[in-house]
């Protein structure tokens, strides 16, 4: 039985975020994207994840109201995207989440355990 648990780390970005560069800076920061999650899948700690659509629906309250559009805790960032990686502990997945491209557009991400079901 492993002693890795699951954690979620939850990017955050602009609303610009890679779409506001320019078409080969926008290539050359997916590609950064793709080499850290093949380093993730080499060290295996990669379990899943992906980007998220821009155009969400949001459903708050005991009266279940849909509304148009994504929740944005603030002003400045939303979810983006979500990776899932294996590690010992909330601080080894906390320095796996350190290589995330995200960085580098000055987003931020939020690493949480995922509470096995």
């Amino acid at each position: 039985m492993s002693d890795k648990k699951s954690f979620a780390i939850l990017v955050y970005g602009s609303g610009a975020g890679v779409a506001g560069l320019p078409e080969a800076e926008q290539q050359a920061h997916l590609k950064k994207w793709d080499d850290w999650v093949d380093q993730l899948n080499a060290d295996g700690t990669f379990a899943g994840g992906n980007p998220l659509q821009p155009v969400a629906k949001t459903i708050s309250g005991k009266a279940a109201k849909v509304s148009d559009g994504f929740f944005v805790p603030n002003d400045e960032y939303v979810v983006g995207g979500y990776i899932l990686v294996e590690a010992g502990s909330l601080d080894e997945a906390v320095e796996i989440a350190k290589g995330c491209p995200t960085f580098e557009l000055d987003g931020n991400v939020e690493v949480r355990e995922v509470m096995p079901m």
